[in-house]
């Protein structure tokens, strides 16, 4: 029994070995041309950052899914995944496009913080999360209620 548990854990250890010596890597960023994003992100761009200049774009690819990241010669960072739906907007010198901004989140901002603009956007399964201005990270579940709040 011994034997066959150290033969099982060598092949394991060899097959594992190879794949990560291999020149395989799923995690590396890929630059892309922009003709190469999906369809919805291509348009989400059009309507939202449409004077905005693209630096470079890169495909980060992994076993599970692939990601796009778009970065304008402003700063701001977009992130896709691999059907071109946005899951983060970073505009770290201006603020977030108020459109794209959920209604109920926009308000709780302007009524707690009414000086601060939102700088960073993010979908998440479990909601949203928000940075604005004066360093304050929001947590908010999917129904738009705040959850945490970070300083």
């Amino acid at each position: 029994m011994r034997q066959i548990t150290a033969i099982i854990l060598s092949i394991i250890l060899t097959a594992s070995t190879a794949f990560a010596t291999s020149n395989i890597r799923l995690d590396d960023d890929k630059p892309i041309d922009y003709s190469e994003l999906p369809a919805k992100a291509k348009s989400f761009i059009s309507n939202n950052f449409a004077k905005e200049k693209v630096s470079h774009i890169t495909l980060d690819k992994d076993i599970m899914h692939n990601e796009y990241k778009v970065i304008f010669t402003s700063g701001t960072k977009l992130e896709f995944n691999g059907d071109g739906e946005w899951r983060e907007i970073d505009c770290r010198y201006s603020a977030v496009p108020h459109n794209l901004v959920p209604e109920k989140i926009a308000e709780h901002i302007k009524t707690h913080y009414p000086n601060s603009k939102i700088t960073e956007l993010k979908r998440k399964h479990s909601g949203w999360e928000v940075k604005i201005t004066g360093g304050h990270e929001l947590k908010f579940n999917n129904d738009c209620c705040l959850v945490e709040i970070d300083d």
